[in-house]
């Protein structure tokens, strides 16, 4: 087997084992959480008192059907079973299955999140490779400047000051529940823009200390025009590029939860805060499970990118024989 089916396989198996593990804790974390489920799930009888036998009986019968009696490893196991089975459960409130809300909604986090990755990635990689071409220049001050302010604010501040001058002042932008082009622009321009700084600073710093090695000024010497020469100072830095790529996109995914929440935008993030403040326990396992899911999936991408980069794992490794 090759140096690279070797690592291929290593990564497989360290996806499934992270998988396993970080489903445990959030099962864990949340069956920690305080209150009863099985309380909020049947309420509070109108008539009768909550000691009557009807109630306790039907109390009962739900713990043992959730198995909320078991140890924690059993309820694990048992859950487990379920999701292999696509079941995350039904909510509290609506009685309709999590992994179906959950779908209506994640649409509506695609057209957010994904114009948000292309401003990051066409801010970040731009400006960065600007900032290094002019250091210490004017524009590369603004630039700078620039990434110090969005990073000391945070995201939710940007977003009201945002929304309140476009939508209070301006009445460029209309607050409401609904999807529609007309809404997608100013939530996913805040996303892709509080979320750009970092990415900024490392294509910056990896691009001047790449156009500071000896082989940048043996080129330009030769009269390499400066456009090849970036383009493969850029080729050599995207190992960095990808990985903060990867985290970014991860979290402006999770990030997304406040961004929809101020803008009214009905994403899973939204809908995930609604069931914690509701306290729908089977939403927020299922919003957790599918984070995990999306964050597991996005770094077994970049390791296996990193793995086709590599050129040192395309050849097969070779076998030393001793002796003749």
């Amino acid at each position: 087997m090759s140096l690279r089916n070797k690592s291929i396989v290593s990564k497989l198996v360290e996806t499934g084992v992270t998988l396993l593990l970080a489903t445990l804790v959030l099962f864990i974390i949340i069956n920690l959480a305080p209150g009863d489920p099985i309380r909020i799930l049947l309420g509070t009888p109108e008539v009768a008192s909550v000691n009557n036998q009807v109630y306790q009986e039907k109390y009962q019968e739900l713990r043992e059907a959730y198995h909320l009696d078991d140890s924690i490893l059993v309820q694990y196991v048992a859950w487990m079973k379920n999701v292999l089975r696509f079941n995350l459960g039904d909510s509290f409130y609506t009685n309709q299955p999590v992994i179906i809300e959950l779908g209506k909604r994640m649409p509506a986090t695609l057209l957010l999140t994904i114009p948000a990755i292309i401003i990051q990635l066409t801010l970040g990689i731009g400006l960065g490779i600007i900032s290094a071409l002019k250091h210490n220049k004017t524009i590369d001050n603004l630039i700078r400047l620039f990434c110090v302010f969005l990073s000391s604010l945070p995201g939710f501040a940007i977003s009201l000051m945002l929304l309140y001058l476009f939508a209070v002042r301006l009445k460029l932008y209309e607050i409401s529940h609904t999807v529609s082009l007309m809404r997608l622009y100013l939530p996913t321009i805040t996303l892709g823009i509080i979320s750009s700084p970092a990415l900024i600073r490392v294509v910056r710093s990896n691009m001047l200390e790449e156009l500071g090695k000896q082989y940048t000024a043996f080129a330009i010497a030769r009269g390499v025009k400066k456009r090849a020469v970036i383009r493969g100072a850029l080729k050599n830095i995207m190992l960095p590029i990808m990985t903060l790529a990867a985290h970014s996109s991860v979290n402006l995914i999770g990030g997304s939860v406040i961004i929809e929440s101020i803008f009214s935008w009905p994403g899973i993030g939204k809908y995930a805060l609604d069931s914690i403040l509701l306290r729908d326990y089977p939403v927020v396992q299922g919003y957790g499970f599918l984070m995990i899911c999306i964050v597991i999936a996005i770094n077994l991408l970049v390791e296996l990118g990193y793995i086709f980069i590599d050129p040192r794992l395309k050849r097969p490794e070779r076998k030393i024989r001793w002796g003749g």
